[in-house]
């Protein structure tokens, strides 16, 4: 043994040899294998690598335990020269160009140089970046890399890695190791290093480990698989059958009903189910008992939800520690994936989740996680860490709620997400109210091609209704009679009344004020949508000068304090949400005016809504929240107004086909001029009348499936923009996303240094800052509130100064912080949370006022 070549030192009273290290990551590795990785999972790369399961996981413990072998060079040992200087080799790279000439020593010689290439390319990694193969230096690295040292040193290395092969059995090595198996492995000898690695357990081992290297593996993978469940990385158990009435206290619908009957009985192994249904009809249920179903028969017991926005992976975090609660063997931690999730309360407060699985990187580890899509498109995204997403996602079932909702630049991540999902085995469940034919036959395809088959006919979705394409091509689809069934069962008479009128006249004004004389004289619930929130701003202003005392005014929009927000949103859910009636806190009289955050993440029911116009899509989404629950059926005391009588969307329309541009400037950012006008026109032609489900799909294709050849020579115009757009950001994702996996010869070109994660996290084009507003009193003493009771913190933040911070954080464009010229503070440099938070005098400070009612508003051109 050379034990006193060291791998570890901070924070421990001695150096700890690098053999102990790797040994402990060994048996990490082995113990994640047995406890973490879900049976599907570990099938998966024991049959590509061409081995069975024990010599998989022999395997993979020495993966795990030659992770660090390039910490054996001059420089790590000496600490010097400095790390990043001229000299300096970093240990990961040293394991990339020293490891396959180690290998190659192997006794039995059979050794092939593209296993050890991709090995010690694979381990090379492990810090979330893959090097560059350099043929010659990996070939002769004592002889061309003067800092792995001379060949004493290489004696050393060549000591260890024989030591940690001894250790283990020497492990036998596959004759291939297919690059997208590759990556994911990386993933696992990450996870290993870094169980390896805390300090608290590295305390233990010097402590009670024995020095003897095979001793010391065998007393560590006990301790490791203790380590394993006090992090939260148990694989997670549910119970063999789920029912609707057993999870969620009622009879399934029709759509539910014919995911059991006609999906479920033939589901045998992974594939991709798309379901579409109107909103409020029980998709979430049917993906979820889908969902359940597929990890059943795959193996993937995990399961991750990607939603469109932090406030709906909020709400569908709470259905899903429900359903774990309801299904689950053994608890199952359910993480909260969004830059904010710290800063949930309920999320904070929950006991099952540990601190180990918290940091955003680790939350796609635990056995069930939700959170904002673009957590997990950061897999197919040629950034740090991607192995450790894909890793997460391996053993798991993936569900991605609103499919609809994505721009083409995510779409074409989504599309890249699923290719690799396909290829490794992942079943997947797409939902969507709204999904253009185009984007689910290409997201189809895409998953397809990943796995390496095509469908024999072109998918047509039946709506209301599913389509699974099983990873072999096969389609399966409910019944028409069933298809007949689903739509006789949810019909429902609504109403898409158009109202258009002039940009800048009055005509808006006197719409709204009609909304208000009713509710005044007959009561009721109005919510009233706007496109931005400075609309939003300046529509409840107007509203508030009209609306008599008896009515009750709320706005909601994204530009609040983090806590106002959040009491905002809590007090709508909980008044005109499904219990309102029950808890007796519906109002008699309200309107809520809000942005899109509405239609996208709350449970609430309104008796009728207004809403500027927005594609048909987004629309019929909106309706979704109109006499959302059947409240009358559940309390007979409850009568909707009678001004009220079917669920109706009162669409404000300013679109004006002869000005230049037709659609609102401050708009065309929002949504494509093209569908706005195409809406503008499917509104003025049609009926008010709307059937649902039936007339659904086709206004939905009407509009978000429509090709050029149009007659009409400015739609051709605004398609041709739109198209144009749209190509450009699928280029642009082009440039950040991950290869095919078939098309990964180098695993170099999974991790690109210039693409970060917010590339994707910042949603193309979204260019968004939090200030904080710094109130200052007469006295020059400076405050976090208005109020003047909560001092300024002005030393480095501990975690409760960090969290008061973000409570009081607003959100806002980069732009408007870039114009102001805002700055962070510099005691939160060594803050990650706080590092790019921006400080804003407050209440007023240039264009930018902090307003108690409105929220953080910007005045222009003396206006807001």
């Amino acid at each position: 043994m050379h034990l006193y070549v060291w791998g570890k030192s901070r924070g421990l009273p001695r150096p700890y040899p690098l053999e102990w290290h790797l040994i402990d990551a060994a048996a990490g590795a082995t113990t994640l294998w047995h406890m973490h990785l879900t049976l599907g999972a570990r099938r998966q790369i024991a049959t590509e690598l061409g081995m069975n399961d024990a010599d998989s996981a022999r395997l993979v413990a020495l993966l795990a335990g030659l992770h660090d072998v390039g910490k054996a060079i001059p420089c790590f040992q000496q600490q010097w020269p400095k790390p990043g200087t001229a000299g300096w080799l970093a240990h990961d790279e040293a394991t990339h160009l020293a490891l396959p000439t180690l290998l190659g020593l192997s006794d039995d010689g059979l050794l092939t140089a593209d296993v050890a290439y991709r090995i010690g390319q694979l381990l090379g990694g492990h810090h979330g970046v893959y090097y560059s193969p350099r043929e010659r230096d990996v070939e002769q690295p004592v002889r061309r890399v003067a800092n792995l040292g001379e060949q004493e040193w290489h004696a050393i290395r060549s000591d260890v890695t024989s030591s940690v092969r001894s250790v283990l059995g020497n492990p036998r090595l596959p004759d291939a190791i297919p690059a997208p198996v590759a990556v994911v492995l990386s993933g696992v000898v990450i996870v290993a290093d870094w169980l390896s690695s805390n300090e608290d357990f590295m305390h233990r081992q010097l402590e009670h480990a024995p020095e003897e290297l095979e001793a010391r593996y065998e007393y560590t993978v006990p301790a490791m698989g203790a380590e394993i469940t006090q992090a939260g990385l148990n694989r997670p158990e549910f119970v063999e059958r789920i029912s609707t009435q057993g999870v969620w206290g009622f009879a399934p619908s029709v759509l539910q009903r014919s995911i059991i009957d006609e999906l479920i009985p033939h589901v045998n192994g992974p594939g991709l189910l798309v379901i579409t249904d109107s909103t409020g009809a029980g998709k979430t249920e049917a993906g979820l008992l889908a969902a359940h179903a597929l990890g059943q028969a795959t193996g993937r017991s995990g399961l991750y939800a990607g939603l469109p926005t932090m406030a709906t992976a909020n709400e569908m975090r709470t259905r899903l520690t429900q359903y774990s609660s309801a299904t689950a063997v053994t608890p199952v931690p359910v993480t909260l994936a969004h830059s904010m999730a710290a800063f949930q309360p309920a999320y904070s407060a929950d006991v099952t989740v540990s601190a180990w699985l918290r940091p955003l990187k680790r939350t796609l580890l635990a056995g069930i996680s939700v959170g904002t899509i673009d957590q997990a498109l950061v897999a197919a995204l040629a950034a740090r860490h991607n192995m450790l997403r894909l890793h997460g996602l391996m053993n798991k079932t993936l569900i991605v709620d609103e499919a609809h909702a994505y721009d083409p630049f995510m779409q074409a991540l989504l599309a890249r997400l699923l290719s690799w999902c396909g290829r490794l085995g992942v079943p997947v469940v797409l939902l969507s109210a709204t999904l253009p034919q185009p984007v689910s036959r290409n997201l189809v395809r895409s998953y397809l091609s990943g796995a390496g088959s095509h469908l024999e006919e072109e998918l047509n979705l039946p709506y209301p209704g599913w389509a699974f394409v099983t990873a072999h091509g096969n389609l399966i689809q409910p019944s028409t009679k069933t298809v007949a069934t689903m739509a006789t069962e949810e019909a429902r008479t609504a109403k898409l009344c158009h109202h258009p009128h002039r940009r800048n006249g009055s005509a808006r004004q006197e719409i709204l004020r009609g909304f208000v004389e009713h509710i005044s004289r007959k009561g009721g619930c109005l919510a009233v949508l706007c496109n931005t929130v400075a609309g939003a701003q300046h529509t409840y202003t107007a509203l508030k000068a009209e609306a008599p005392n008896d009515v009750e005014l709320i706005l909601l929009h994204a530009r609040f304090p983090l806590h106002e927000r959040e009491t905002i949103t809590t007090n709508l859910t909980g008044r005109f949400g499904k219990y309102g009636v029950d808890n007796n806190t519906r109002p008699a009289k309200a309107i809520v005016v809000a942005t899109q955050i509405l239609e996208q993440s709350l449970d609430v029911d309104f008796d009728r809504i207004v809403s500027e116009i927005a594609p048909i899509a987004w629309l019929i989404q909106r309706l979704g929240r109109c006499q959302r629950h059947p409240l009358q059926q559940w309390h007979e005391q409850y009568q909707r107004p009678s001004w009220c009588p079917v669920p109706t969307v009162d669409v404000l329309d300013p679109v004006d086909e002869s000005a230049d541009p037709p659609v609102p400037p401050e708009w065309r950012e929002i949504y494509s001029p093209f569908e706005m006008v195409a809406t503008h026109r499917v509104l003025t032609e049609r009926d008010p009348t709307l059937e649902v489900p039936t007339d659904v799909n086709p206004l939905v294709q009407q509009v978000h499936a429509a090709t050029s050849g149009t007659s009409d020579s400015q739609l051709q115009q605004l398609w041709d923009e739109q198209f144009g757009q749209n190509r450009a950001q699928h280029q642009q994702a082009a440039l950040v996303r991950v290869p095919e996996p078939d098309q990964v010869d180098d695993l170099a070109r999974m991790t690109e240094p210039e693409v970060t994660e917010a590339d994707v996290s910042t949603r193309l084009g979204v260019d968004t800052v939090r200030v904080i507003p710094q109130y200052t009193s007469s006295d020059g003493r400076q405050w976090l509130d208005a109020a003047h009771t909560r001092p300024w913190p002005t030393q480095r933040p501990n975690s409760n100064t960090i969290n008061q911070l973000i409570e009081h954080s607003i959100p806002c464009p980069g732009s408007w912080a870039d114009e102001l010229e805002l700055q962070p503070q510099s005691t939160w440099s060594r803050t990650p949370t706080l590092r790019d938070t921006r400080v804003l005098p407050a209440p007023t400070y240039g264009s930018l006022t902090v307003d108690p009612e409105l929220g953080l508003v910007r005045h222009t051109k003396g206006h807001t």
